[in-house]
């Protein structure tokens, strides 16, 4: 059964993963570039940037972040093209998941680094605002199908 989700809902989603990318991009080309991006709203972004925990297995943090955000952009153009809820309901795990690993990260910068990157608290309000679209966007899927499945 195809469902058809609201226009805004699905713009709201596109727009906020594609602004999500063109942060960890550019804190991705940053990082591979030797550079560390300014911070104009709260200090510490060096510090955050160039912890230990800016790396995970030798990969940026960075990077995984744009390609969660990629992953994100296909499964909402996936069901643009498709109407698949199955996108939806997959939609809905990753932002779990990018919700869990936002949670984390606030709580090193918070509590273990004692600093503040403004880019990944940019990235942790439109992680936010996915998985919070992605909930409604399943809610919407699961009141159309009167199924409800994890």
């Amino acid at each position: 059964m195809n469902i058809t989700l609201p226009k805004w809902l699905l713009s709201s989603l596109f727009i906020t993963a594609f602004l999500g990318f063109l942060d960890a991009v550019y804190l991705t080309t940053s990082h591979y570039s030797g550079v560390i991006p300014p911070c104009y709203v709260v200090s510490g972004c060096e510090q955050v940037t160039t912890s230990s925990y800016s790396m995970i297995l030798g990969i940026p943090v960075a990077l995984m972040g744009a390609l969660y955000y990629v992953a994100v952009l296909g499964l909402t153009l996936f069901y643009i093209d498709k109407k698949n809820p199955l996108a939806i309901k997959a939609l809905r795990a990753l932002t779990i998941l990018g919700l869990l690993f936002t949670l984390w990260f606030l709580y090193v910068q918070a509590f273990i680094i004692n600093a503040w990157c403004m880019y990944c608290l940019f990235s942790a309000l439109t992680s936010t605002i996915l998985f919070i679209l992605a909930i409604v966007a399943s809610g919407k899927i699961t009141k159309e199908n009167k199924v409800i499945t994890v």
